[in-house]
Parts: structure tokens; sequence; C-alpha cells
């Protein structure tokens, strides 16, 4: 598995899905990004690291990045 620093490619994706797409929605195992599936260990770990945080936008939880995130994305553009 790829790595950037200590963020596996995984998660690079993840952030980048985050990013890209607006439309959101949690499930009963995790969450659904546009249409990519993410588990919620994986957003538990972003979480950790503080390159994601869940808010809630007229009562629907939202998934964005941080400024942490925005700034390791940027760092990383997605290929």
């Amino acid at each position: 598995m790829t790595t950037y620093g200590s963020v596996s490619k995984v998660s690079m994706d993840t952030l980048s899905a985050i990013a890209r797409f607006r439309h959101q929605h949690r499930s009963n195992r995790g969450w659904l990004v546009g249409g990519k599936r993410i588990s919620s260990a994986v957003i538990t770990r972003l979480e950790q690291k503080s390159l994601v945080k869940e808010v809630a936008f007229g009562g629907e939880p939202t998934l964005i990045l941080t400024e942490d995130g925005k700034k390791l994305l940027g760092e990383h553009p997605p290929r």
C-alpha cells in the first residue's frame, strides 16, 4: 500500500472524495460520498488525525475537510 507520509492511499482517496462530492449520506456501516462507500473505520482514523470533521447542516450530518486535510490534499493531489 502506498502512503503519503503517515496517510495511506485509501485515506487520500477518501479525502479527495469528500472534497469533490457534496452529496453525502451516512449509512448504517459507514458513509456514501458521491458513489463511493467509505467505512466508519476510515472516517474515524481521519478524524483522529484531525483531517476530517463531521458537522450538521440543517440537521443532516456532513463530512468536511479541516485546514490540515485541505493542506495535505493540496500537497498530494489525486492522480
